[in-house]
């Protein structure tokens, strides 16, 4: 097959998208190739734009990585900073997860780019702070949630401009933050959505503690982190309000539990935030983890109560003043040169307004899914 390949007429196929694509799916070079019937080398030199696919390969590529042909011959995509995404990805992740998160986060920010050419993004007010604690604070100020639990997290971390994305099928990385677009201006958190709202929640604090207090790093470390969390735990527990709480009665499970239902916080998440406070002393705080992991609740917390589920509306939202409640899921992903399983599958991930009905669930897999096939025969 590779001996009859020819030049396509008209707009060359961009290398730097075909990439893009492989990488969303989780596929090597190889294995892509595999697919294709063709070498290796050839999906390289595809890549780095020294060759040229033939149509039938073009079109075989695009049923594979589910995305039209016009994707692949569009300029490249923004460049946007992996944040903190490397950090705090699992290390049992593999490079082909982070890819695919990765540039699913980028074709995410770019469809909401161009939407913005219709519709105005939330103004940035994302301070630029350096105290952890003074931050939080001020944030909460910011928002103007006074001192008690934060409701809907979510959609306070949005008006302050910040773009959430959803990602739909992360199971080994809660979420990450960078800041993107030419002058790395707009504010953008991954998070994932496979997660209960109270582990959701501190993801959300903890990234929106990077994107205060480390706009200028590039690379996570285990400090940068540590005062990402102290951000988190100050934004979600202020010491001064949770303190009285957790001194009114003795810390027990049943107590951690009815706190929980209260600030939407996790119980481990609670007793770090009470051994912090020094209402636990170390072997206390060591005896409660004992018991939640006697009862397997470190994996997995009950739930006494339910709490309110939490998910981001910028992004929905802004797909529907741009282009009307009612999409024409076809129409609009030729438009974008995306398909309209992508554009489905993120925004249904997103909440709608409150008298709206949920958007149709797509019929295909969710787009980040990592696929894999047979080898080559």
């Amino acid at each position: 097959m590779q001996g009859s390949l020819f030049e396509i007429k008209g707009a060359p196929v961009n290398g730097a998208r075909v990439k893009q694509a492989r990488e969303l799916r989780g596929l090597t070079q190889a294995s892509l190739a595999d697919f294709l019937y063709v070498d290796q080398t050839f999906v390289a030199h595809i890549e780095r734009g020294t060759r040229q696919p033939t149509v039938e390969v073009l079109e075989a590529m695009a049923e594979l990585l589910r995305l039209p042909t016009a994707f692949f011959r569009q300029q490249d995509s923004m460049y946007m900073q992996k944040g903190s995404l490397l950090f705090r990805a699992k290390a049992v992740v593999g490079r082909k997860v982070v890819e695919s998160l990765y540039q699913h986060s980028c074709l995410a920010v770019e469809f909401a780019t161009r939407l913005s050419e219709y519709a105005n993004l939330v103004p940035v007010r994302v301070p630029h702070l350096t105290d952890p604690i003074e931050g939080a604070q001020q944030v909460r100020e910011l928002m103007d949630v006074g001192k008690g639990p934060i409701s809907d997290l979510l959609r306070h971390i949005e008006r302050l401009g910040v773009l959430i994305i959803p990602l739909l099928e992360a199971r080994d990385c809660d979420g990450f933050a960078t800041w993107t677009t030419p002058r790395q201006d707009l504010p953008i958190i991954a998070i994932s959505m496979n997660f209960p709202s109270d582990r959701m929640r501190l993801t959300a604090a903890h990234e929106l503690g990077h994107l205060i207090l480390h706009r200028k790093v590039n690379v996570g470390t285990k400090e940068t982190e540590a005062e990402a969390y102290l951000f988190a735990a100050e934004l979600l527990m202020p010491a001064d309000i949770i303190g009285e709480d957790l001194r009114t009665e003795k810390v027990t499970l049943f107590r951690l539990a009815e706190l929980k239902s209260k600030w939407h916080v996790s119980m481990q998440a609670l007793a770090r935030r009470a051994r912090e406070l020094q209402v636990l002393s170390d072997r206390q705080y060591r005896y409660l983890m004992m018991q939640l992991s006697q009862k397997g609740w470190r994996t997995e917390e009950p739930t006494f109560k339910a709490l309110p589920e939490e998910r981001p509306r910028a992004l929905r939202k802004l797909a529907e003043v741009a282009l009307g409640e009612q999409i024409d899921w076809d129409r609009r992903a030729a438009e974008f040169n995306l398909s309209p399983s992508f554009i489905r599958s993120l925004l249904d991930a997103c909440a709608g307004s409150p008298t709206q009905k949920p958007l149709a669930s797509s019929p295909n897999p969710p787009e980040n899914r990592i696929v894999s096939f047979p080898q080559r025969k």
